[in-house]
């Protein structure tokens, strides 16, 4: 059987689509089965360290939270504590990359701007977790935007 190189493209260009969604869903998973002490070491931080605050600001900054309301460590405290629909957890798990805005984007990245995940790892391992979410919806929004190339 002779396959065309469009095809063979197309099957490619699937192919490297797939695994990315799978990633991000993999992901997903780990953050869902975060256990509660981990969740509430993040949240007992008084005065966290840098690549905390700015990995979990980028995360809720693409769950279109505003950025002038991230700026107080309190308050993303006070979303890590929501449950039910408005959970994180639940948060991440429904959020669509075709749903995230350019501003959403594009502040999320710039949030995140020369952070690195074992940097994020070692300050906390679930703000790490957000981190990964977070970096990999930014990168899936441009690739959306470039038409998955």
């Amino acid at each position: 059987a002779v396959v065309s190189t469009q095809s063979t493209g197309d099957y490619e260009r699937a192919k490297v689509l797939l695994e990315r969604l799978l990633k991000i869903e993999k992901v997903k998973k780990n953050i869902m089965e975060l256990k509660r002490p981990l969740i509430a070491e993040l949240k007992s931080m008084a005065s966290p360290p840098i690549p905390v605050v700015k990995a979990m600001t980028g995360a809720f900054l693409l769950m279109g939270e505003r950025a002038s309301y991230l700026r107080e460590w309190n308050n993303i405290v006070i979303l890590l504590n929501k449950t039910g629909s408005l959970s994180v957890k639940r948060r991440v798990q429904d959020l669509q990359v075709e749903s995230v805005t350019e501003e959403q984007a594009k502040a999320a990245e710039d949030t995140m701007l020369g952070l690195t995940s074992d940097e994020v790892y070692e300050a906390n391992q679930a703000a790490s977790l957000f981190y990964d979410w977070a970096d990999m919806i930014c990168y899936e929004y441009k690739q959306l935007k470039e038409g998955f190339k």
